[in-house]
C-alpha cells in the first residue's frame, strides 16, 4: 500500500513522475521515470486499483499527494481496526461455542483419529465451497498431507470451490509453501493474513469443524458445528478475515522483485546491519531502512530473520 510514498519502489516512482509532469502517457511517463513501457504500465494499473491514478481519454492523471496519503493512512487505520475487532469477535464465538456443547447443533470432537475423518467428510459432503482458516502447528504425517491434497483436488475439479486463508507461517516451511502453491496452481483462491488463532473448516453453509485452540494435544475443545446461527456467525467471521488477507499467486513471487530490493534482502539475510548495507550498494541509510519495511510487509514477516526464510522459500535469495 504504502509504496505509493516510496520514491525507490515503481509505484512511488510513476507517481511521482505524473505529479511533476501532470497529465500524460505510458511512453512520457517511462521516459520521465527511467522505466521501461511494461514497468510503468503495470504501476499505473496497481494505482489506479488505489484510487491513487486516474485514467482519462487524454492521458493520466494523478490525485493530490495530501489526499492520497490522507486516504492511506485512513486505509491502514481501518484494515487494523477491523483486524482487531474481528479477533474480538473470534474470542466471544469461541465462548459461545464453547458454552453451546451438549446441543443438537454443536458436537464435541472426541479425539485426532476422528478430526482427521472430519476433515475429509466435510470436503466430501460440499458441494459447492469451502472455507478454510489454515494455521499451525500440523500433525498430519507426509501421508496425510498427500491425501489431502489428492482430496481437495478432486473436490476442486467437481466444482467445488476453496478458499484458504493461511498463516503467514506458511513461508517459514518449504514444503508448506509447495503445497499451498500446487493448490493454487490447480484453482485455490488463496490469501495470507499476518495471524488467527483458530483453525476453521466450513463445508458450504452447513457444516463446520472448528479447532479453537490448535497448540493443544489431540483434538482437545474442537467442535462440529451444524447449520446454525452459530455456524453464520463463524462463516461472517471467515469473511471478515478474507477481506483483510493479502491475495497470494501461483506466479513466481520474485518475478517483481527488483534488483536492489535483491540486493538488499540477500544482504539483510546474511546479517549486515542497515548501515553496512547502505555503504555496500551506496545508498542511504533512509532508503534501506524504507525498502526493508516494505519488504518485510510483503513477506508478512515481523523479523529479519523471519523474513531471510522466507525470501529463502520463495526463491529470492
Amino acid at each position: 500500500m504504502f509504496d505509493v510514498l516510496d520514491p525507490d519502489s515503481a509505484q512511488g516512482q510513476v507517481y511521482r513522475a505524473l505529479t511533476r509532469v501532470g497529465r500524460s502517457d505510458v511512453d512520457t511517463l517511462a521516459d520521465v521515470a527511467g522505466l521501461s513501457t511494461s514497468d510503468v504500465s503495470r504501476a499505473l494499473g496497481e494505482l489506479a486499483d488505489l484510487d491513487v491514478v486516474v485514467r482519462e481519454p487524454s492521458g493520466w492523471v494523478a490525485r493530490p499527494p495530501a489526499r492520497v496519503m490522507s486516504e492511506l493512512l485512513r486505509a491502514e487505520d481501518a484494515r487494523r481496526t477491523a483486524l482487531w475487532r474481528a479477533g474480538a469477535e473470534l474470542d466471544e464465538l469461541y465462548h459461545l461455542a464453547r458454552h453451546a456443547e451438549g446441543r443438537p447443533e454443536v458436537e464435541p470432537v472426541a479425539d485426532l483419529a476422528e478430526l482427521f475423518t472430519l476433515t475429509a467428510r466435510v470436503q466430501e459432503r460440499a458441494t459447492e465451497r469451502v472455507r478454510w482458516l489454515d494455521r499451525p502447528p500440523y500433525r498430519s504425517s507426509p501421508a496425510r498431507f498427500v491425501a489431502q491434497e489428492s482430496l481437495q483436488v478432486n473436490r476442486m475439479a467437481a466444482g467445488v470451490a476453496y478458499r484458504v486463508l493461511y498463516h503467514r507461517a506458511v513461508y517459514d516451511d518449504a514444503a508448506l509453501f509447495a503445497g499451498m502453491t500446487r493448490m493454487i496452481e490447480r484453482g485455490e483462491d488463496a490469501r495470507v493474513l499476518a495471524g488467527h488463532p483458530v483453525k476453521l473448516l466450513i463445508g458450504d453453509d452447513r457444516t463446520a469443524l472448528l479447532i479453537p485452540e490448535p497448540e493443544r494435544v489431540g483434538a482437545e475443545g474442537s467442535l462440529v458445528i451444524h447449520a446454525s446461527s452459530l455456524l453464520a456467525a463463524f462463516a461472517g467471521l471467515f469473511e471478515t478475515l478474507w477481506t483483510l488477507g493479502v491475495p497470494v499467486s501461483a506466479a513466481d513471487p520474485s518475478a517483481a522483485l527488483s534488483e536492489q530490493d535483491r540486493k538488499i534482502i540477500t544482504l539483510m539475510a546474511a546479517g549486515l546491519t542497515d548501515e553496512a548495507i547502505a555503504r555496500r550498494l551506496k545508498l542511504s541509510r533512509r532508503t534501506v531502512v524504507r525498502r526493508i519495511a516494505v519488504l518485510l510487509d510483503r513477506l508478512g514477516a515481523t523479523t529479519r530473520f523471519q523474513a531471510g526464510v522466507q525470501a529463502a522459500n520463495r526463491g529470492w535469495l
